[in-house]
């Protein structure tokens, strides 16, 4: 066994030892057990384990296949396995920096081809790269699972093994940790909304490197989402004045523009020459660039001009599905409404939750001439008690919907309906802002 793989090995079984004493307690976890063979006697000093789970590695390979039989496992024993991993993550790496989307979706072919195995740090490592590519999908990849149902599908487990993913991934490679905290940070601000959390993943990444445009970009978009919009810009605006790949500049631009923060630029600067921006769409494939189209267009509605229908036809002749995703954007444009409704009931079968449905029926009712009074009630009774359970982020949803109700009550002459939602909104606990797809 080679020096770097039994350190690498001792890592690992300090990182499980200390996330199985973590989920039980009485299990024979704690250092002073865990170095007893089935005999009782020391398999070595609780010193030696110290040394092995800090890194310092053991020469005596017996002892070391020892402690990983007591985790159920002999993992990282044969030195291609090694290098088949790092070969995969940097093929991950390169193909989630490039836009690569034909890479991706081959890899998690690959990953998902791979035999089965009882080995934990083995299996460990195969869902820790097929839920990176499933997550940081392009906004344009239309996932065969939803998002939000993939989180929830994991979020009582995962969120207890967080940290011990991020140490796994650290002490394997570099690149395979940052994309490990971009994940958990997207699960997080679409799930669990942590702030505590996030602020530890910001730090994270803080301490990674290299520091690049890349970098520049997602420690902007943490900040974003954590409301500290002034660094935020700053980390963005470095970007756009840097001499960073064409790529960077588009998710950062987008990015500018999901949170709306784009109000707060310098009127010089490049966003504010919104064609400087519709060069970079251009030179992109279509299939990279409906996500921008979309968010410059309602951007451009938000102010009046009415060339902004003209981008969010484009996002929607690109990519449908996005009609499902803006829906209560969309019904705040000068749009064919029936047409939004017609092409988001496509997907509805797909990414359907109770909460997304409740708004799709609330436009569709809307759309019919149902009345106000009724209409109220959708709101109030189907709406809001699924406000954390659809595809749009509460922050955005819940300052339309009270637009909808104050038109409503005004209509009705009953304003009851609105201040029982904002009662219940205040009531809400804050959370981080959320994003809808998982983005550089």
């Amino acid at each position: 066994m080679q020096e770097e793989t039994k350190r690498l090995a001792g890592v690992l079984i300090g990182i499980h030892r200390r996330q199985r004493l973590k989920e039980d307690p009485a299990g024979g976890w704690t250092q002073d057990q865990f170095i007893l063979d089935e005999a009782g006697e020391a398999i070595c000093s609780r010193m030696t384990l110290y040394k092995l789970e800090q890194g310092q590695g053991i020469q005596d390979e017996e002892r070391l296949e020892l402690l990983l039989r007591k985790l159920g496992e002999t993992p990282l024993k044969q030195p291609e396995q090694v290098s088949l991993r790092k070969e995969r993550i940097q093929r991950l790496k390169q193909a989630y920096e490039q836009f690569d989307q034909k890479v991706l979706g081959e890899l998690l072919t690959d990953i998902e081809a791979l035999p089965p195995t009882t080995q934990v740090i083995a299996m460990e490592l195969q869902l820790c790269l097929s839920l990176i590519i499933e997550h940081l999908a392009f906004p344009d990849t239309q996932p065969h699972k939803p998002l939000y149902i993939r989180y929830r599908e994991f979020d009582a487990k995962l969120k207890n093994q967080i940290f011990m993913y991020l140490d796994l991934a650290q002490a394997l490679d570099e690149d395979l940790y940052v994309m490990m905290i971009v994940l958990f940070w997207q699960i997080n601000i679409n799930q669990w909304t942590d702030r505590k959390l996030s602020e530890t993943l910001l730090e994270r990444l803080e301490q990674c490197e290299p520091h690049d445009g890349i970098w520049l970009h997602r420690k902007g978009t943490f900040l974003s989402a954590l409301n500290r919009k002034a660094e935020a810009l700053d980390c963005f605006n470095q970007v756009l004045s840097g001499s960073f790949p064409l790529p960077d500049a588009v998710r950062t631009l987008t990015e500018i523009m999901r949170f709306r923060i784009w109000k707060q630029f310098d009127p010089d600067d490049a966003f504010r020459r919104s064609g400087s921006f519709e060069q970079t769409l251009v030179a992109l494939p279509k299939e990279l660039t409906s996500q921008g189209w979309m968010e410059l267009g309602l951007c451009l509605c938000e102010g009046g001009d009415e060339k902004g229908t003209e981008r969010i036809d484009r996002a929607l002749v690109q990519a449908p599905y996005l009609a499902l995703y803006y829906l209560p954007h969309l019904f705040h444009c000068p749009l064919d409404s029936m047409r939004i409704l017609n092409l988001a009931q496509v997907y509805l079968d797909r990414w359907t939750t109770p909460g997304t449905l409740a708004i799709y029926r609330y436009y569709e009712a809307k759309q019919a001439g149902e009345a106000p009074g009724l209409l109220q009630q959708r709101i109030l009774k189907e709406i809001l008690p699924e406000i954390e359970d659809t595809v749009y982020r509460p922050q955005e949803l819940i300052p339309l919907l009270h637009d909808e109700l104050l038109t409503l009550v005004q209509q009705s002459g009953s304003y009851k309906g609105l201040a029982d939602f904002e009662q219940i909104t205040k009531r809400r606990k804050p959370a981080l802002i959320r994003e809808i797809w998982i983005n550089g």
